[in-house]
């Protein structure tokens, strides 16, 4: 059985482990990436030509400061890659001026000092037709900073640059077991041992099966595209989008960017969306999985032909507050988690890299982290635990 030594380990090269190991590479750490299928595969969560990227992120007010670190680091690794991985359109959020999305935009926006320039329904409709059909009462934020991500590329982009610092990678290489141990981690596979003084888990929908995390759940989703039935819709001029539907759910998307038709993601229920075993997804698409994005494309979007041009299953690792998972398992553990996407991490991917390679090392943090740190849930499960004990007692 072969065995290698690290400083460091990142089981899991997508999407959150690619940025990591290039971000330990940069730093000069002896640094080895295990990846299962092939490098950028189509069999997790960070394929499908595109993902959205947002300066002013209602999801978490202390996002926008993690998203500005992420662009620094993205525009650095086109430097280094010679590669247009991010193409910035603008973006506008579209909803009443009390909703979520509107107010956690804004204060995103302000807490990360980006500016966003209000638009009233009648500016957003001229601005862009495509909305004509939005509800009188509505607003749009326009966030100029907004744009694409071009994830295969970016996951390739990342390995390339660890590579070339001197990182080791061993792509389809499953691994069967993670140990802490005195002085470190043990890392199997079938036919190899690592040892590393820490490891950063990125192993997206997967995670939960290798270090045993009830509360990250798999769900299998669906990414849809669509093609104009207007020739005066410019699909190469339609902005990212989110747009309001209710309390509960909301539309997003972009226009076309590299020969790609419209990107539209529908809310959960019109998604079809459902837990999943990483192992034996069905990715098999039916008449079912795309039926609500139909619908809701021929209920809310004008000049944009209903019946999906291209779709594909894709992989979404939830939490329960929809937030990251980032950091020690527990305090002082060495193995560093790197999960729980929630549907909204690639924008961030580049940034979650920078920190976890800290987080790996003992650095400072480098983000406000609180929000994503695994104690949110180690202290949840102990508080239930306890509470069982005195119901039984």
């Amino acid at each position: 059985m072969t065995t290698y030594d690290a400083d460091v380990a990142v089981v899991g090269l997508g999407a959150l482990g690619s940025m990591t190991l290039w971000r330990l590479a940069s730093r000069g750490v002896n640094v080895i990436g295990v990846e299962q299928f092939g490098i950028a595969h189509d069999l997790g969560s960070s394929h499908g030509s595109t993902r959205l990227f947002r300066l002013a992120c209602f999801e978490h007010p202390d996002l926008g400061s993690m998203a500005f670190h992420a662009l620094d680091l993205w525009r650095e690794l086109e430097e280094i890659s010679g590669t247009e991985l991010l193409t910035l359109t603008g973006g506008v959020m579209i909803g009443p001026q009390d909703s979520e999305l509107i107010v956690g935009t804004r204060q995103a926006a302000a807490n990360a000092g980006a500016s966003v320039e209000e638009l009233s329904r009648e500016e957003l409709a001229q601005r862009f037709p495509v909305f004509a059909n939005t509800d009188p009462s509505y607003v749009g934020l326009w966030d100029p900073n907004a744009g694409v991500l071009r994830p295969e590329a970016s996951i390739t982009a990342a390995i390339n640059a660890a590579k070339a610092r001197g990182a080791q990678v061993l792509d389809r290489t499953k691994v069967t077991a993670i140990t802490e141990t005195t002085d470190g981690v043990e890392i199997r596979t079938e036919d190899r041992v690592i040892r590393a003084r820490s490891v950063v888990v990125a192993a997206g929908p997967w995670i939960s099966k290798l270090l045993d995390l009830p509360h990250l759940t798999p769900m299998r989703t669906i990414m849809t595209w669509f093609r104009p039935t207007e020739a005066a819709l410019d699909v190469d001029r339609l902005p990212v989008f989110i747009r309001h539907i209710d309390d509960q759910r909301t539309i997003w998307g972009h226009g076309g960017i590299d020969g790609l038709p419209i990107k539209v993601g529908a809310p959960d229920n019109e998604f079809n969306i459902r837990p999943t075993d990483p192992d034996t997804i069905d990715r098999e698409l039916s008449d079912g999985d795309v039926a609500g994005a139909r619908d809701v494309v021929r209920q809310y979007f004008h000049g944009i032909d209903p019946e999906p041009a291209e779709s594909y299953t894709c992989m979404i690792t939830f939490s329960p507050d929809l937030q990251f998972v980032l950091g020690p398992r527990e305090p002082g553990s060495k193995v560093i988690i790197a999960g729980g996407c929630s549907g909204h991490a690639f924008k961030h991917a580049s940034a979650i890299g920078d920190f976890l390679a800290g987080s790996a090392l003992g650095e400072p943090p480098s983000l406000r982290h609180q929000f994503v740190s695994p104690e949110r849930f180690l202290f949840a499960t102990q508080n239930t635990y306890n509470n069982q004990q005195k119901a039984e007692n």
